[in-house]
């Protein structure tokens, strides 16, 4: 069955309150796979960031280190791109917890709004509907 027949008779049949319940339910589960996918870029950009501090660990003071700047690489002194670095995944750890604690809250929120949808949905297929 085609989507457009699924959604009309859904309208046709389910009441508003358990559409609206539907809808709250695919929204929240759009938001924790946005949750997730920012998680996992900002985790990729953290480890390539950790594998940049340590191999600067491994080279002395005077081995020149550029870093490109829009389209143009600059030379930079170790201790100033080491702690460009350090700031740079201090934000990353920072906004990874962040986002970890709003999937936490997001997953919480699916589970309740599942728990509803499910009785909604029996109380509705009880009654008839």
């Amino acid at each position: 069955m085609k989507y457009y027949k699924v959604m009309e008779i859904m309208q046709t049949q389910i009441p508003p309150e358990i559409q609206h319940k539907i809808m709250q339910f695919q929204e929240i589960q759009e938001r924790i796979r946005a949750l997730i996918t920012r998680k996992q870029q900002l985790e990729v950009e953290l480890r390539e960031v950790e594998r940049t501090l340590d191999e600067l660990k491994d080279i002395n003071n005077e081995t020149p280190i550029f870093k490109f700047t829009g389209r143009v690489l600059i030379r930079v002194s170790k201790e100033n791109i080491v702690r460009e670095l350090n700031d740079r995944k201090e934000t990353l750890e920072l906004h990874i917890k962040t986002l970890e604690k709003q999937e936490v809250q997001a997953r919480k929120r699916f589970e309740e709004l599942r728990q509803d949808l499910s009785q909604a949905l029996a109380e509705f297929q009880v009654s008839g509907g």
